[in-house]
C-alpha cells in the first residue's frame, strides 16, 4: 500500500479559495442596520436546505473515503470544542490524485465548499473525544447517502482511497492519532 501524508495548512481565504468560501465576517459588509452587520454566504442548493448538528468522534487521521456533491454546496461551522481538520481538492469529474488533497484546520471560522469541492466525509478533531458542527446541505443528498446505504448515489460521487491501494494519513505532527494496526 502506498502511504501519502497531507500537512495541515492554516485556514485563510486566499488558501481556502480553490475549495470554497471561508464563513468569517471579513471585508466589508452585504448588509445590515444600526447594531448588526450582514455578510451574505453563496450558499446553493438544488433541493430543501438541510440544517442539521454533525458530531465528529474521535479517529485516527486517516482519510478512507472522499466525495464531492453535485446538486449542492455545503457548509460546515464549528460548534466550538476541539479544533478539526477537514480534507479536501478542487472540484473535478475524476477523484483526484491523492497529492491534490489538502487539509486545513478549523478553529473558529467555518467553510462553505463550492459545488462539487472533492472532501472527506469525516472531519477529525485534534483532540477529545469528539468536534461538533452546524451543517448546511440539502434533503435530497442528505437522503439519498443515509436512506439507501448499498445503493450508488447518483448526486454525490464517492471515492475510496483504502480499495484503490492508497493510505492517506493527515500529519498533524504532534497531535497525529496512529491508524489502528
Amino acid at each position: 500500500m502506498r502511504r501519502v501524508v497531507l500537512p495541515v495548512s492554516p485556514l485563510t481565504a486566499k488558501a481556502f479559495a480553490p475549495y470554497g468560501h471561508v464563513l468569517s465576517p471579513a471585508g466589508g459588509r452585504d448588509t445590515g442596520r444600526e447594531g448588526y452587520d450582514i455578510w451574505i454566504q453563496p450558499f446553493a442548493s438544488e433541493s430543501r436546505p438541510r440544517l442539521q448538528i454533525v458530531r465528529y468522534h474521535a479517529r485516527p487521521f486517516v482519510v478512507a473515503l472522499i466525495e464531492r456533491h453535485l446538486h449542492v454546496t455545503e457548509a460546515r461551522q464549528p460548534l466550538g470544542g476541539s479544533p478539526a481538520i477537514i480534507v479536501v481538492a478542487e472540484p473535478s469529474e475524476a477523484p483526484p490524485k491523492p497529492e491534490a488533497l489538502r487539509a486545513f484546520r478549523l478553529d473558529g471560522d467555518g467553510v462553505l465548499f463550492h459545488r462539487g469541492t472533492w472532501h472527506a466525509i469525516d472531519a477529525y478533531p485534534e483532540h477529545g473525544s469528539h468536534a461538533d458542527f452546524l451543517f448546511l446541505s440539502e434533503e435530497a443528498t442528505v437522503n439519498e447517502l443515509f436512506d439507501n446505504p448499498g445503493r450508488a448515489p447518483e448526486r454525490t460521487q464517492v471515492h475510496d482511497f483504502g480499495v484503490a491501494g492508497i493510505e492517506l494519513v493527515i500529519d498533524a505532527n504532534p497531535l497525529i492519532r496512529k491508524p489502528n494496526p
